[in-house]
């Protein structure tokens, strides 16, 4: 369903984003909350940007500088990510407005993760259960931990990934957040909700495609679509994470968009999470 009343969307006043990655807040729900600040609502939410991989030697353009997973290295790209993530979010959810907590885990490519190029030259990491080895075993286990610390709180919002296109990164911040929602049961007071991973979403294979319909259909997630500004994210993206962003972020985030609003049948820009 499409809702133009942004209020309606995410009615809990406390939303806590899972990223895999120091981009992916943007990139879940950057459109979400540049219409709340457009309709004057940003100050009713509290925001906080759980991040997962902190730890990350990847640089885009540096295929080389990629495969080092020296101490040296993962200073110098953590560094560069670390700093573009706060500019970021401070453009976009206002200067110490939101609260922000770094996890420490390694990245893929820094645990020695293989990139292979999709169709549409995206590098990634992809991963399964069936390809997880005993370092994402435990990163799964301590995330599962961290997550119920959210998961257990009222009127809070918890934002994970659907793992399109099924990065492990992603695989691993969206299972630790299902297990930790089942070990917890009625225990769970927080309201769930899954975002559509950018920019992959606009370049999934019809095959993708049916995976993500599956998840979706197995755990009878409600679609929200809303109001989106996919062109300012676009422009955020650009301006603070230049060692991240590349030009098949403009098919992926645009294409998205165009399929969104056909599907609804909406002339608005838009954009759509799922509520568990």
């Amino acid at each position: 369903m499409f809702y133009k009343d942004i209020r309606k969307v995410i009615p809990e006043s406390s939303i806590v984003c899972m990223s895999p990655h120091y981009d992916d807040l943007l990139f879940f729900i950057g459109g979400y909350v540049i219409e709340l600040e457009k309709q004057g609502l940003l100050e009713t939410k509290e925001f906080s940007n759980v991040h997962m991989a902190s730890r990350s030697n990847y640089q885009e353009r540096d295929i080389q500088g990629n495969l080092d997973q020296s101490l040296k290295r993962v200073q110098y790209a953590t560094g560069i990510r670390f700093i573009e993530d706060l500019e970021c979010l401070d453009a976009l959810l206002g200067q110490n407005n939101y609260m922000f907590y770094a996890m420490g885990e390694e990245e893929s490519q820094v645990r020695g993760k293989i990139f292979r190029e999709d169709s549409d030259e995206m590098e990634m990491a992809f991963g399964s259960y069936e390809t997880m080895d005993d370092k994402d075993h435990a990163i799964l286990k301590r995330l599962i931990k961290k997550f119920k610390t959210f998961l257990v709180k009222e009127d809070t919002a918890v934002i994970l990934p659907l793992c399109i296109k099924g990065h492990i990164d992603h695989f691993l911040v969206r299972e630790a957040g299902l297990h930790a929602i089942k070990e917890l049961g009625e225990d769970r007071k927080a309201a769930v909700y899954f975002a559509e991973d950018k920019p992959y979403a606009g370049l999934m294979t019809q095959s993708e495609s049916k995976i993500n319909d599956d998840f979706i259909k197995e755990h009878s997630l409600t679609d929200i679509a809303f109001v989106h500004h996919p062109k300012t994210v676009l422009e955020l993206a650009y301006k603070h994470y230049p060692s991240q962003i590349d030009k098949i972020f403009d098919k992926g985030i645009m294409q998205r968009n165009e399929d969104l609003k056909v599907l609804y049948d909406t002339e608005e820009d838009c954009d759509r999470i799922y509520k568990l």
